[in-house]
């Protein structure tokens, strides 16, 4: 018996024996994104994917990106009160301006080792943490000109910001001496005060997070170690007072941290563990997940609750939508599959105050590529991705057929592939008994046929509200 594999209607054929697993990748069929100051992609909405199963970019949301320039990226800051989005370079030492199309306005320059980025309550000023110049910088949003500079004393190199209770906190230290100070900005001349942890717990800077739904409450996690540390100062005085302290040994390599939109809970995504962990800002107790994919490095939330988790991966989806607290994501962006597609980079996703539009910055893994802004609105469905498998030996015109389907997004309870099988000078298929598919994913059934020849055996999953369908074959030779 002789088996050649057809991965979407594409014959190839193949030197191994039946048995040989065939993946039909929908995710193959990958969205191409240029290089020009400002390119829009148009792409074909969700319901029309079913009339091209052979296409995974068919169900892909609309997009537009445009090249952004920057030699590094650190942090991105949206300002919805005048539309700006703020993007910070710490190779270039500048903050660069953008409007909510990617269009540049503004490059702030001379702001050595441009690290985070905070915005004031009232959105008239933008914070930036200057390692390079043991400073943070000033810069107002209407002229785009660096307003005044708060020295935080010689080799702090502050680089984590967050604003709460008219005082800028701001994350500091070299490796094995992190710690926290403040900027009072009440005063007429703006009081540095350093060593606001009160712990020896910080390895570096701590990346830091409050919210405005969650006044005098400054949340701190460890960036650069593992097992990471967590605690939750009360800052609504001049001096920092920690009420909660966490070690979580699962957590590593922090890489964001937000606020939930009411203020009580907050969403870390690290490294590991494999989900976007969601911790009580009271007591840093656990409050949920959201299982979005492996290496989370992104998150951010809208006004009305919507989570946008996003992860570090080459293949599959890039950004997962969640409403919040849900436990199973509703849609998916994936940028393109491949070796050098574009990866989303670390705290690089932020919403408009319209909660329609969800700004990721992205970067080719090649050497030299650009970082680009991409625009994103609809979530897209999932990519999938069938196996079909018959063993080399079975009994005569009886045959095994088994698979699974893969994808990003759990399946639903009841989901079945169709099997089909083409009988040597038919023309038409014969549709074998569905399958649904188990728990782990897969499926099973048994074909009986005497039959001679080739026979083309097929496997396809038509797609649902989540995921894009796909199909593979396999080509068998009976003697």
């Amino acid at each position: 018996m002789i088996a050649r594999q057809r991965r979407l209607g594409t014959t190839i054929d193949a030197k191994a024996q039946a048995g040989t697993v065939t993946r039909a990748r929908a995710r193959a069929a990958v969205r191409a994104w240029g290089t020009a100051a400002l390119i829009v992609a148009l792409l074909t909405p969700a319901n029309a994917a079913a009339a091209d199963p052979s296409s995974a970019a068919a169900a892909q949301p609309r997009a537009a990106s445009s090249v952004l320039p920057l030699t590094d990226y650190c942090d991105m800051v949206v300002d919805g009160v005048h539309n700006r989005l703020f993007f910070s370079d710490p190779a270039r030492g500048a903050v660069v301006v953008t409007d909510f199309d990617g269009a540049v306005l503004k490059q702030v320059t001379g702001l050595p080792g441009a690290a985070q980025l905070a915005l004031s309550a009232d959105s008239a000023t933008l914070y930036a943490a200057l390692p390079g110049a043991d400073t943070v910088a000033a810069i107002s949003t209407t002229t785009h000109e660096v307003v005044a500079r708060y020295a935080t004393g010689v080799g702090t190199v502050p680089r984590t910001l967050a604003v709460s209770s008219g005082r800028l906190w701001f994350g500091y230290g070299a490796e094995g001496a992190g710690d926290i100070g403040s900027v009072d900005l009440t005063t007429a001349r703006p009081v540095v005060t350093l060593g606001q942890a009160t712990a020896d717990d910080w390895y570096s800077a701590p990346a830091l997070a409050t919210s405005a739904a969650a006044p005098g409450v400054l949340v701190a996690g460890e960036r650069d170690v593992s097992p990471a540390t967590f605690a939750v100062y009360d800052v609504r005085t001049a001096i920092a007072h920690r009420t909660a302290e966490r070690r979580l040994h699962e957590a590593g390599d922090t890489q964001d941290l937000t606020f939930t939109a009411d203020g009580k809970n907050i969403i870390l995504a690290s490294g590991s563990p494999y989900y976007h962990q969601v911790l009580r800002a009271s007591d840093l107790t656990d409050a949920g997940r959201y299982p979005a994919a492996a290496y989370p490095n992104a998150v951010a939330v809208a006004a009305d609750g919507a989570v946008a988790a996003g992860v570090d991966s080459n293949y599959g989806s890039d950004v997962f939508m969640f409403k919040p607290g849900a436990g199973l994501s509703h849609g998916v962006f994936e940028f393109a599959s491949g070796d050098s597609s574009p990866l989303l980079l670390p705290a690089g996703l932020g919403w408009a105050p319209d909660n329609r539009r969800l700004f990721a910055v992205t970067r080719e893994t090649r050497q030299g590529a650009p970082v680009i802004l991409r625009v994103l609105t609809t979530p897209g469905k999932a990519a999938t991705e069938t196996v079909l498998h018959i063993p080399s030996t079975t009994p005569s015109g009886t045959r095994s057929l088994t698979g699974r389907l893969a994808s990003d997004l759990p399946f639903p309870a009841g989901t079945t592939v169709t099997l089909t099988r083409l009988d040597p000078g038919a023309t038409k298929p014969v549709t074998l008994p569905p399958t649904t598919l188990a728990a782990d994913k897969t499926f099973a059934l048994t074909d009986r046929t005497t039959a001679r020849g080739y026979l083309t055996y097929t496997a396809s999953f038509a797609g649902d509200a989540l995921h894009l369908p796909s199909s593979t074959s396999i080509e068998v030779y009976i003697r």
